[in-house]
């Protein structure tokens, strides 16, 4: 088990234009369709008693095509009693629109909240910078510009991370009902699909940042989400791949990647990787993922793992050391690592197969 919590929720942010419907584009009072399903989760996040408030930057005001008013008033009509606007466009550099935390610092001052124990949600990367700037859990959903938050604006972003990717509204509602009614949970080991790449490659980059024992520098990875959606298909396609994800409260917080060989006379062999975020190394989570992935193995005809591990990783160097592998070799200067060459050890695990014979020197 974990041993952090979340605060009991006090008030949830929500923004408005490809959040709760429309598209990436502003949707004018009385032109906006809430997507499936939204009302019906604003009356739960009701129901229990949790205070809801919009923001949402509205430059279209300042042209004159609506009002404050108009939006407020729409938003009301959905279920969304307080609404906070900003009306000016980007270039106006004014204090209340968002990336800016203002508008969530005024409503706090105004209904007497702490932030710390309020949740944003949003489809754009502003959204997520304004939240963290106030202290707010963040919530991204994928629906409206939540895609392009995560890929070509994902730099605007790149020091933060939200606490739950959501596929849409809905899905964000049923994420924070989950954790008001079960403040702890296990860690949960299981097989990724395709579903899992968005939050998947987000703990890629987070490991990126945060580790000096992957392969790549902070915002050096390439992979679109489309790209890590196909590579969990293409391996779920092979009977000797897989990937085993651990995920706490519908955030994937480790990794384990089982990468077999393609042609006949390597197909009993494969690499493998494993990555766990800062925060939860410590907790026998490798030790688990590892215990997942070999009850695997032996229905995928595997009868050989291999890997390599930074020379100086020492917890890592343990644990395999513990689960069966070998030291076999070392690749001298193998990685250059903030200007030092770092060498690398190749590890190995052999399992016995009855059914073939060896020939070894």
């Amino acid at each position: 088990m974990t041993t952090y919590d979340y605060p009991p929720i006090q008030a949830i942010f929500i923004d408005r234009d490809g959040t709760i419907g429309g598209t990436d584009e502003i949707r004018y009072p009385g032109e906006l369709e809430l997507y499936h399903g939204v009302e019906e989760s604003i009356r739960k996040l009701s129901g229990q008693g949790i205070q809801l408030f919009g923001f949402t930057n509205q430059p279209g005001i300042t042209n004159g095509k609506s009002t404050i008013k108009a939006f407020q008033q729409e938003m009301r009509l959905f279920g969304i009693e307080h609404t906070y606007v900003c009306p000016h466009p980007a270039e106006a550099q004014c204090e209340c629109r968002k990336p800016r935390p203002t508008m969530l610092k005024q409503a706090a001052l105004e209904h007497d909240l702490n932030l710390e124990r309020c949740i944003v949600i949003g489809d754009r990367w502003s959204d997520m910078t304004a939240a963290r700037a106030a202290g707010c859990l963040c919530i991204l959903v994928l629906t409206g510009a939540g895609i392009e938050s995560l890929e070509e604006n994902r730099t605007r972003w790149e020091a933060l991370e939200a606490d739950f990717l959501a596929t849409d509204f809905n899905a964000a509602v049923q994420w924070i009902l989950q954790i008001r009614e079960k403040p702890i949970e296990d860690i949960i080991i299981r097989q990724a699909c395709a579903e899992d790449a968005p939050r998947l490659l987000e703990l890629h980059r987070a490991l990126d940042r945060e580790s000096t024992y992957m392969l790549y520098n902070p915002g050096e990875r390439k992979t679109t989400l489309g790209g890590q959606a196909r590579f969990i298909d293409q391996l779920k396609a092979t009977s000797n791949s897989s990937i085993w994800i651990a995920e706490h409260r519908g955030k994937i917080i480790g990794h384990l990647t089982v990468i077999g060989g393609t042609a006949e006379r390597i197909r009993h062999r494969a690499s493998i990787v494993i990555g766990i975020r800062q925060a939860h190394t410590g907790q026998g989570i490798g030790k688990k993922l590892m215990s997942a992935m070999e009850e695997w193995r032996s229905t995928a005809d595997i009868t050989r793992l291999e890997l390599t591990v930074m020379s100086h990783d020492y917890n890592a160097i343990a644990l395999y050391h513990k689960v069966g592998f070998k030291q076999e070799g070392i690749k001298p200067k193998s990685l250059l690592v903030n200007g030092t060459y770092v060498d690398e050890f190749i590890m190995g695990k052999l399992y016995e197969d009855n059914n073939k014979s060896s020939l070894t020197l």
